[in-house]
This record gives C-alpha cells, sequence and structure tokens, in this order.
C-alpha cells in the first residue's frame, strides 16, 4: 500500500517513475490472495497520484516568477509561455486528465499549470478527476487479468500490462479524435504567434487572458 501511494506521487516529480506497472502488479497480487484490498490499492495509487500533481504543481507555481524573469526580452519565449497559458485555459481539463496516459505526462502538465497559474481550484478538481479514473482502470485491469488467471501470476501479469498498453492507445486516440479540426497556436520563427493545422488543443486568446498572469513588466516600456 505504502509503495502504491509513494511510487504514484513520485511519477508526477519523476518523469517515467513505474508507477502503473507497480499499480498493477499489486493488483494483480490483490487477486491471487485477497491481499490488500483492491479498493485500497486503488485508494492509495490515486491518493499518491493526486499529492504528487499538487507537489508538481506548487513548485511550477514557485518557479513562475523565476521564468518571467528569464524571459523579459525574449519575445519567443514569452509566445510560448503564453501559448501554455492559452492551452490550459482553454481545454486544461482536457490537458490534465489524459496527459498522465503519456510517458512523462504527467509531470510536465502538472509543472506547466503551476508555471502559467493555472486556477488552484480548476487544477485540483480536473487532476482529482484523473487520477481517480487512471487509478480505478489499471487497478481494475490488473485486478481482473488476476482473477481470471489466478494461479497464473505472470500471465496475468503480462496480459494485464498488454491491457493497459491498450488503454494508452485509446486514450491517446480519444484526445486526438476530440477535436480534429482544432488549431494550435505555435510560437512562429520570429517570436510571434504562428498558426498550425492538428494541433491537441483549440486557443481562444480572448478566453486565455483571463488565466494568465499579468505581463505588463515585460512591455516594451513597461517598469
Amino acid at each position: 500500500m505504502v509503495l502504491v501511494f509513494v511510487v504514484a506521487g513520485l511519477d508526477a516529480i519523476v518523469p517515467l517513475s513505474p508507477s502503473e506497472s507497480t499499480l498493477i502488479a499489486v493488483a494483480v497480487a490483490s487477486a491471487e490472495t485477497g491481499h490488500p484490498a483492491i479498493v485500497l490499492v486503488i485508494a492509495a495509487a490515486a491518493g499518491g497520484a493526486f499529492v504528487g500533481d499538487v507537489v508538481s504543481y506548487r513548485i511550477g507555481v514557485k518557479a513562475g516568477a523565476g521564468v518571467l524573469r528569464r524571459l523579459r526580452g525574449k519575445a519567443r519565449g514569452l509566445a510560448a509561455y503564453e501559448w501554455a497559458g492559452r492551452t490550459l485555459a482553454g481545454r486544461g481539463g482536457q490537458v490534465l486528465v489524459f496527459a498522465r496516459y503519456l510517458p512523462g505526462g504527467r509531470a510536465a502538465s502538472a509543472l506547466a499549470a503551476g508555471v502559467v497559474r493555472y486556477p488552484a481550484l480548476r487544477f485540483h478538481a480536473w487532476t482529482a478527476v484523473g487520477v481517480s479514473v487512471w487509478a480505478t482502470m489499471a487497478g481494475l485491469i490488473g485486478y481482473g487479468c488476476g482473477l481470471f488467471f489466478r494461479g497464473r501470476p505472470w500471465t496475468a501479469l503480462l496480459l494485464a500490462y498488454a491491457g493497459a498498453g491498450t488503454l494508452l492507445v485509446a486514450a491517446e486516440l480519444v484526445r486526438r479524435l476530440s477535436g480534429p479540426a482544432d488549431q494550435q497556436v505555435d510560437p512562429g520563427a520570429d517570436g510571434g504567434d504562428g498558426l498550425g493545422e492538428g494541433g491537441l488543443l483549440q486557443h481562444d486568446h480572448r478566453a486565455g487572458q483571463a488565466d494568465l498572469p499579468d505581463h505588463s513588466e515585460l512591455e516594451p516600456g513597461g517598469p
């Protein structure tokens, strides 16, 4: 239980930490022996993942001021920063839920949300949804395979990992198909905003501004 909690939390801070494989292995063991109860396994994974994401978010918040100072006078860097803010402002929920199914996605999305000051209440809410869905699905895949192949733990593990891999592919397809006509705003070569098709999210500059910190100190002629 403690192992599941710790590894799930570290995955948001140390990318590629084996949180999902650990969760599945313990879930298979739960089906084989009945201990620990699968409900507790899932709760430990979701709780650890939530704590890890919040820590990563807070690190991003603390780093945000330093990022802005380093971007002073760098139009291209500032454009990328504002693009990230508009991305999260436009579809932050989708990013925070689906990013955890990509290698290193949890750490990157939580940290970026903190850097651009994505609203904490919304971050916590969407993260709670994301970790609950992730832990429940991965835990039940492992538990189901463990029950079906009871007495053959290695077979159960292999099929559970294959099922989890299929889930990753399915999540990526859902993410891509959820907005096929969306446009991604990406910093142009000259430091301004360029337009590229086939991007992850649709961005509304005016809607995103409400969630972005004030960059008035970075404007020419500012204090």
